[in-house]
């Protein structure tokens, strides 16, 4: 049996065409050089030749009576109008972040990051966080036999600032905007926002090495290279701005799920910046949440360094219905 899996996101999409644990095909597509999903997905298919009987689509963005919308990217997947324009008998839609909780299962230990070990309790809930092109959430329940994946819009609720700076940062954001929230900052775009904002806040710091090359290259990206790799002031301010914030939310995540079973925190910039991360300015932040600190203490954090793991999530839901159809037509 052919499965289809895709990973949906507003920067890049990945799609995958699988039988029985083999990869027959696997691409990746810049998001904004095509007008829609479907122009993409007919590219893909006219290259693949391989008849596929379950796909499963993991969209950065909600996903409602078989629509889905990417948050990102002025794109929507019907499954309805993808089964038929496509011939794929069953199509599943589902939040990248519910596909991230379903990939997780997959990852062996060496993909996995431990931040704090915490108290592990094996049925307790998980929740799952993660920037990138912006701030994705969900978490995850016992059920009885495995857990099932709740997906949540928690990225767009409104940023809370701790300090004194931050309130000058949510002061610059709502200047542009009415409403500021968290993905506004913790995302690739926001990690823009705040370096803008500390150029602005100190002029004489920006080097024009780094002025040219956000000009020309993705502008997260040279922050973060700069940050990391030359040193360079402005990038490195920006950057442990950014990660305070970051860990802030993390810890508002915890403290509105309470993940005994772990508190993953996946998404293309956290295994990018893992060092930085791993010197401890994260890990405070996450905790200072008072009069809760001794509470933070409990759960354990994990980053995801697997950044494949919604592709592989919504491979397993993918080949899961595959297989529970089959089922269903033998017992018939």
């Amino acid at each position: 049996m052919n499965i289809l899996a895709g990973d949906i996101g507003g920067t890049k999409v990945l799609l995958q065409i699988s039988r029985d644990g083999e990869v027959l095909l696997e691409q990746q597509y810049v998001s904004a050089n095509y007008a829609t999903f479907d122009t993409l997905l007919s590219e893909f298919m006219a290259q693949a030749k391989h008849a596929v009987r379950v796909a499963c689509f993991a969209v950065a963005g909600p996903v409602d009576g078989g629509v889905a919308n990417v948050t990102n990217r002025p794109w929507q997947l019907s499954r309805h109008q993808l089964q038929q324009q496509f011939s794929i008998p069953d199509v599943i839609l589902i939040n990248d972040f519910q596909a991230v909780g379903h990939g997780i299962a997959t990852l062996p230990e060496c993909a996995i990051e431990t931040l704090q070990v915490g108290d592990e309790c094996p049925q307790g809930v998980r929740a799952l966080i993660g920037a990138g092109t912006g701030l994705g959430q969900a978490f995850m329940v016992w059920s009885g036999q495995h857990y099932q994946v709740l997906p949540t819009e928690g990225g767009h609720v409104g940023f809370a600032p701790t300090n004194d700076l931050q309130i000058e940062l949510l002061r610059f954001m709502q200047l542009n905007a009415y409403r500021t929230t968290y993905e506004h900052l913790v995302s690739g775009r926001g990690l823009v926002s705040i370096f803008n904002f500390l150029r602005e806040r100190n002029p004489g710091l920006l080097s024009q090495k780094i002025a040219q090359a956000m000009g020309a290259q993705d502008a997260a990206a040279v922050i973060a290279r700069f940050a990391l790799e030359s040193g360079d002031t402005l990038a490195n301010q920006a950057v442990d701005l950014f990660l305070e914030i970051y860990a802030a939310q993390v810890g508002n995540y915890a403290l509105n799920t309470l993940p005994y079973g772990g508190l993953y925190i996946a998404g293309g910039v956290a295994p990018k910046l893992i060092e930085r991360i791993k010197q401890g300015g994260f890990m405070a932040s996450y905790r200072d949440k008072a009069p809760m600190e001794e509470l933070m203490l409990n759960f354990p954090v994990k980053v995801v360094m697997e950044p494949r793991v919604g592709l592989l999530g919504a491979q397993q839901v993918a080949l899961c219905h595959g297989q529970a159809e089959a089922s269903n037509k033998l017992v018939l």
